[in-house]
């Protein structure tokens, strides 16, 4: 056995972060692909790990095979290093794993890995985002155009990230796992929305609560909340239009932090 070996995996990270500025010079890329093939699963990880940040594509045959290991762990991260290598031929080997996959996790990575290696698209699109019917909720809010005004305004600000979609391409709903992109449900629901006297005006107060979920599978991924307050007349048609307006506030608020969240996934 060799000492990489017999240093195990917490040292085998420490020593190969230190030598990967020469691996390939110095053959440390063959031994990390021989650790792929270790009896413990812990070295196999590392090994896996490691070679996606060598950046040596020579790598990628051997983590195409390690796709296959028993160890859920080992195929996620062997998913991982290929998109960090920009592995595009073994595309074709991932959206295969994709389809015998049953472990949520490995799949996850399996669909970050293919939205960046996936195929160019118009505007580079690589994430695809849905939206539900956003009723229910605390505040019961049924008025079509006022959960309209919602939908928009997340979709408002969302639309400005280049690599989102809101639209797929003809039949691409059925192939979607084979697509290369990866797709989130947006929902939620209005929990406040009310008026009352404030310092001698009327105040709209709004609370909106959101879901992200994987989509199709529709796995929730986080909830995030936001509220605003807006200033209104006295009237009926004032107040609806300061509702509007609070809703809107609400919804841009967490369009700027989705934004984020998608922006770290690829989009």
């Amino acid at each position: 056995m060799s000492l990489l070996r017999r240093l195990g995996p917490t040292l085998l990270v420490a020593v190969y972060l230190l030598l990967a500025g020469s691996a390939r010079a110095s053959g440390k890329v063959e031994e990390l692909t021989r650790m792929l093939d270790d009896a413990s699963y812990k070295v196999r990880l590392q090994a896996a790990l490691l070679l996606g940040k060598m950046g040596d594509k020579a790598a990628a045959p051997a983590l195409v095979k390690a796709l296959d290991d028993k160890e859920r762990l080992v195929r996620a991260m062997a998913a991982q290093s290929l998109a960090r290598l920009e592995a595009t031929d073994a595309a074709p080997e991932l959206k295969r794993l994709l389809q015998r996959e049953k472990d949520a996790f490995v799949r996850g990575q399996v669909e970050k890995a293919l939205a960046s290696l996936g195929p160019s698209r118009p505007g580079g699109a690589k994430i695809y985002l849905t939206f539900g019917s956003f009723t229910g909720g605390a505040a019961r809010v049924s008025d079509p155009a006022m959960l309209n005004a919602l939908r928009g305004a997340l979709k408002k600000e969302l639309s400005k990230l280049t690599g989102v979609t809101f639209t797929l391409e003809s039949g691409e709903e059925k192939s979607f796992g084979k697509s290369g992109r990866v797709g989130f449900l947006i929902d939620g629901n209005v929990t406040r929305l009310d008026d009352g006297p404030v310092g001698g005006v009327v105040e709209i107060n709004c609370d909106v609560k959101i879901m992200v979920a994987r989509w199709p599978s529709k796995s929730i991924i986080l909830w995030t909340n936001a509220g605003a307050a807006v200033q209104a007349g006295s009237n009926e048609r004032d107040r609806a239009s300061a509702r509007r307006d609070c809703l809107e506030a609400s919804a841009g608020s967490l369009g700027e932090e989705l934004a984020k969240f998608f922006h770290s996934q690829g989009g």
